[in-house]
Formats: C-alpha cells, structure tokens, sequence
C-alpha cells in the first residue's frame, strides 16, 4: 500500500478528484442542510480531516487516512475502512462519508 505522498505526487487524476469530491458526496446526500471541507491533508503520511456542519452551526469534524491498493482507495476512520474502486463517483463515496459520520452525535 502507498501514501497519499504517492497519490498526490502522480499524475492520475482520477485518484485525486476522488479525494476532492468527498464534500461533493455529501451535498449531494444533505442537500442545504450541511457543509463538508476537507482539512489539514497531510499528503506525505496520507492523513487528512472531514470537517462537517450542520445548518444548526453544528460542527464536527473526522480524522481520516487514504492509502491506495493498485488502483483502488482504501479510506479509514473510526476503526473502519473502506475500499473504493474507480470510476470515483459521488455515490460510489457514500461509504466513506458513512464510516466518517459513524462516531457523529450531532445530526447530520
């Protein structure tokens, strides 16, 4: 398995957007009622966070890790992982946005 260093050091965009489209994952699961952004990617250790809100200003945020297996991502958080293969879609990302919130004890 490689970093995220590998991931972002390369030139496969595709692995990239996945990462990129995680908050648009979770707009297109929420709607107007919340807000995800990325944080704090530490590309050499392949570490980065989640940051949610709620329209309630609600906040929450999710330490992650992502390392890639060939040519698929495997994303953990909260003692959980998942892995996913290309083409990345949003909806192929829903898994990774559910082991992110899994800990969650505000509503999303």
């Amino acid at each position: 398995m490689f970093s995220l260093g590998k991931l972002f050091g390369s030139k496969d965009g595709n692995k990239v957007s996945a990462i990129k489209m995680l908050p648009l994952a979770y707009a297109d699961r929420v709607g107007e009622e919340g807000h995800c952004r990325v944080k704090r990617l530490r590309a050499d250790i392949g570490v980065f966070e989640l940051h949610f809100s709620n329209d309630k200003g609600e906040k929450y945020a999710c330490h992650m890790t992502a390392c890639i297996t060939g040519i698929d991502l495997v994303f953990a958080a909260n003692n959980r992982s998942v892995l996913v293969s290309p083409p990345f879609t949003p909806a192929k990302l829903k898994p990774v946005l559910d082991i992110a919130l899994a800990d969650c004890e505000i509503a999303m």
